[in-house]
């Protein structure tokens, strides 16, 4: 499997080796933090905070995390003089308990990314034209995925300037 690997990789450099020479510039990026990190991504993350129905759904995580907390020290404490009957009554009301803060937290989730998603939505051409103005001022010749790169040196990552052209655009 190693040797597979080696050869692989090998394989991959004598490709991209005459590309990279071809190219001005090869650097990294990353298109959702991009977008992600505007200004704009980060106000709607912060609406979305305080619209009554998540902080709603966040107070109810908030108060079944205690819910369940409390119900586990009382398990520490006072299990051991529990009988079998108000063991499993214990632990039904817990696995009750934990799968209502999972239902919560599934919620939650799928708000903030329902919320990200729109933003990935409505920013994703102002991005692309971000994205183009850096290439072609900075003579960037390949942009790779930072999520693709095994290693990039930080300095190569362009994607906070384009957050930066996205924040300016508006």
């Amino acid at each position: 499997m190693s040797k597979l690997n080696s050869i692989l990789l090998l394989t991959v450099a004598l490709i991209a080796a005459p590309m990279a020479m071809a190219a001005d510039k090869v650097v990294v990026f990353d298109l959702q933090s991009a977008i992600l990190n505007t200004d704009m991504a980060k106000k709607r993350m912060q609406d979305m905070q305080s619209n009554s129905e998540f902080a709603s759904m966040q107070a109810k995580f908030e108060s079944l995390r205690a819910e369940l907390q409390k119900m586990a020290k009382e398990a520490e404490k006072n299990g051991v003089t529990w009988n079998q009957e108000q063991s499993a009554e214990h632990r039904k009301k817990m696995e009750y308990a934990r799968a209502d803060l999972e239902l919560v937290v599934k919620k939650l989730q799928a708000e903030r990314n329902a919320t990200a998603q729109r933003v990935m939505e409505e920013l994703n051409p102002k991005a692309q034209v971000a994205l183009k103005d850096v290439i072609s001022a900075e003579g960037i010749g390949i942009v790779l995925s930072t999520q693709t790169a095994y290693y990039a040196e930080p300095s190569l990552d362009i994607t906070a300037k384009v957050t930066e052209k996205l924040n300016k655009a508006k």
